[in-house]
């Protein structure tokens, strides 16, 4: 199933994540990308502690990670992901930061190719698979987070929220 939802988390580079000459540290790109879809999969009603309750986790088990340009301290970034492909045990997601905040419009041209859009500092290609606790090997994604995925009217991807100096994001994007 090919999905076009995207969602938009916001951040702002401390100095904590920087090495001495002001660079963002690589590994805390990583650590952006997981920010943000800790973000989404609350915002789905799945928190950390419900999923472990509940027996199960979602996990990376694929990356394809490119670093394009440095961010730098004290600079704005915005996480752009996209979920490409919702199987019975995987989402295959794309993700992207961006020093500038892109526009529906932008959005829409790109399509998948997230990582193509300007301001582009890192992308990345990600498999998350749901995993049993117990076991430690695959199982499916439980039918109402796979719903809520994939369905686009979901709070997960969708929402429309002003934004200050933007424009106002319409019901394909979510601004966190």
């Amino acid at each position: 199933m090919k999905l076009q939802q995207s969602s938009i988390f916001q951040l702002t580079v401390h100095f904590e994540d920087v090495d001495f000459n002001g660079v963002v540290h690589h590994p805390n790109y990583l650590k952006y990308l997981e920010r943000a879809r800790s973000f989404s999969i609350k915002a789905c009603g799945y928190s950390v502690e419900k999923m472990l309750a509940s027996g199960f986790s979602l996990v990376v088990s694929k990356i394809q990670a490119n670093y394009l340009r440095p961010a730098l301290i004290e600079q704005n970034l915005f996480v752009i992901s996209r979920v490409v492909f919702v199987g019975k045990t995987i989402v295959k997601l794309y993700q992207s930061i961006t020093s500038q905040l892109p526009t529906n419009q932008e959005l829409e041209m790109v399509g998948e190719e997230i990582f193509s859009l300007s301001g582009t500092i890192f992308w990345a290609q990600l498999e998350i698979v749901c995993i049993d606790l117990k076991s430690a090997k695959p199982k499916s994604i439980p039918c109402d987070l796979k719903q809520a995925i994939k369905t686009s009217n979901k709070d997960l991807f969708l929402n429309t929220i002003p934004i200050s100096n933007t424009e106002t994001l319409t019901p394909s994007l979510q601004i966190v």
